[in-house]
């Protein structure tokens, strides 16, 4: 429900854009059908992850900071910083749109409304939102800098296919509307008021490829992106059809066309933005390689109940001491979610803020671990059995698809001392 409410958002929130930018009835439609069908929205506005709000949030600050641009009236920066603050809880990722729309100020006559006090408060309030996480990050050893480090280890791939993802991820039939806006918003002098927000956009998409962010960063910015481009495109569309004459009843207008073409694109790229497909058809058309999240639920209970059959099958005095450790989070999540119906104990992991949630109770000598490094375990405990193996059955390659099942026993020492050993941030 949730997800599905933040792309209703993204549409209103994209409609309302192009309204503001000048675009009448079918411009909005259009910019609202374009994000509606926007293969990126779509795939990421499917489950409750922290690109969810992002995206949100980075369309309503920039629907906010085109109020302001309007209006001309500082006070909008009091609603401005609270939205920056509230999507700094999220993720950090809002830090980049805020620098570019600062770039994008600077760069255009808009910069005198930057001399405010309203600014000063705003950014108050921002800062404000955001200290409880700046404030929980300091105590922890600011573990999303760890992230950070582990994700630059990818920056030279991300490079490799950030822009072909660009294209890919809005689909090939919102690109040249998409486009048509960056250069519009910069260049026509009907947008003139509105080019800080046309050069931020921008600037944040080049700025992700420059540091190696992943693909999907900067999403939050085609909003406005996509509704700059319905506005020219809404003019040459109606141009064309009064150059075609009145159109004959049951004609088809050229509106109706670029409606139909976003809706066959959406259509098209269902089976990598949803789980339209069977689990089964990833095996011979493997779109997860495109969308991983679509593959990383793919039999879950299969593997709860492996790891349950290993842990019933200790002895009664043994598994009274016995834990669940896994490799990822994602294996982890699995158990979290099923294992209590099988009995199973609480799930520990080092992946990310599953490490924060450990170490397991001081009186557990022994555990099933799942996808964790033999070499590893051995360091860790005295006795290192293989279990088993996981298959998930329909052949498809994904995180678990493989991965090893060891029965461990003997701690060499306590958990609280040697926990830190099993961090992965990353």
């Amino acid at each position: 429900m949730v997800p599905a409410l933040a792309l209703a958002a993204l549409v209103v929130a994209t409609a309302a854009m192009s309204r503001m930018l000048g675009a009448g009835r079918t411009g909005q439609l259009l910019a609202a059908l374009a994000a509606a069908t926007c293969g990126e929205y779509l795939g990421a506005m499917h489950e409750l992850t922290t690109t969810t709000p992002d995206f949100v949030f980075w369309a309503a600050t920039l629907l906010l900071v085109m109020k302001l641009l309007v209006s001309q009236d500082p006070r909008w920066w009091v609603a401005i910083g609270p939205c920056a603050g509230v999507a700094s809880e999220a993720k950090w990722n809002i830090g980049f749109l805020v620098v570019a729309l600062a770039a994008g100020f600077l760069a255009t006559d808009a910069r005198r409304l930057l001399r405010s006090r309203y600014l000063l408060a705003g950014c108050l309030i921002a800062a404000a939102l955001a200290a409880p996480d700046l404030i929980w990050q300091a105590a922890h050893g600011w573990p999303s800098i760890d992230v950070f480090r582990a994700l630059q280890g990818e920056a030279g791939h991300n490079r490799a296919v950030y822009w072909a993802a660009q294209v890919l991820y809005t689909g090939l039939v919102l690109v040249p509307v998409w486009v048509t806006g960056a250069i519009w918003s910069v260049r026509s002098e009907a947008a003139r008021r509105f080019r800080p927000v046309g050069i931020a956009c921008g600037l944040a998409i080049v700025l992700q490829f420059v540091l190696g962010g992943k693909a999907y960063y900067p999403g939050g910015a085609y909003t406005f992106l996509l509704a700059a481009g319905c506005v020219p495109a809404e003019r040459w569309l109606a141009a064309r059809r009064l150059a075609a004459n009145r159109p004959r009843a049951g004609q088809i207008g050229p509106a109706a066309v670029l409606a139909g073409a976003m809706l066959a694109g959406a259509l098209i790229a269902a089976p990598v933005t949803l789980p339209v497909l069977p689990a089964r058809a990833l095996h011979a058309a493997p779109v997860q390689k495109i969308n991983y999240d679509l593959g990383e639920e793919i039999a879950w209970p299969k593997l709860v109940a492996l790891v349950s059959r290993e842990y019933h099958a200790l002895p009664p005095a043994q598994r009274q001491q016995a834990t669940i450790l896994t490799g990822n989070y994602g294996e982890a999540g699995a158990i979290d979610r099923y294992g209590p119906g099988l009995g199973l104990p609480q799930v520990y992991s080092g992946a990310n803020n599953f490490w924060l949630w450990g170490p397991p109770p001081a009186a557990d000598t022994a555990a099933i671990a799942v996808n964790l490094d033999p070499a590893f375990l051995h360091r860790e405990f005295r006795h290192v059995r293989l279990a088993a193996t996981f298959w998930n059955g329909l052949g498809v390659s994904d995180d678990e698809q493989g991965v090893q099942v060891f029965v461990v026993t003997g701690r060499r020492s306590a958990w609280a001392r040697d926990w830190p050993a099993f961090r992965n941030y990353g």
